[in-house]
């Protein structure tokens, strides 16, 4: 999405995770999520709810909440997972994915499909409550015609939420 409009993508994960893995400490994780947002134009990713959930949903002029079903989620995730960890491709802060994490029990390929609905509850009932804008969209071939009809790139941009 951010290719597609031009607008500076924050990926929620390269904020959280440190070395080897280990979260930064919630202070930080939340100041640096705050600094990310003051642009006054971007796009984030991640799937983080509590304080950094709530805070992007309201500075957010509109959330596109890619809805998919797990079907679609997992072959995705196991296809991903296994390319990086075949070409050891760096993802944040050192940290690669192995063929070692792949087959652990706090591994992404666990993790993933057993959050899946749980997630998409907590997503659900915090949007709802939000309320702020949400396109929610069920089907990956909705995206591309969605935003095409967006516009997403509208002349003047005010930042809502000042860096903390």
């Amino acid at each position: 999405m951010a290719h597609h409009t031009g607008l500076p993508h924050i990926d929620l994960d390269l904020l959280f995770w440190g070395p080897r893995w280990t979260p930064v400490p919630t202070d930080v994780f939340h100041d640096r999520v705050h600094q990310a947002i003051a642009q006054d134009r971007w796009i984030t990713d991640g799937n983080y709810g509590g304080d950094v959930g709530g805070t992007i949903t309201n500075c957010a002029e509109l959330t596109i909440w890619l809805d998919l079903p797990l079907r679609t989620c997992l072959p995705r995730l196991l296809n991903r997972s296994l390319r990086r960890a075949w070409h050891g491709h760096e993802l944040f802060a050192g940290n690669r994915e192995t063929w070692s994490h792949l087959i652990a029990r706090d591994s992404i390929l666990w993790w993933g499909p057993v959050h899946h609905h749980r997630h998409r509850r907590r997503w659900r009932d915090d949007l709802a409550a939000s309320g702020r804008p949400v396109l929610h969209l069920r089907e990956a071939a909705t995206l591309a015609p969605a935003l095409h009809h967006l516009d997403l790139l509208p002349e003047r941009w005010e930042a809502r939420c000042p860096a903390k």
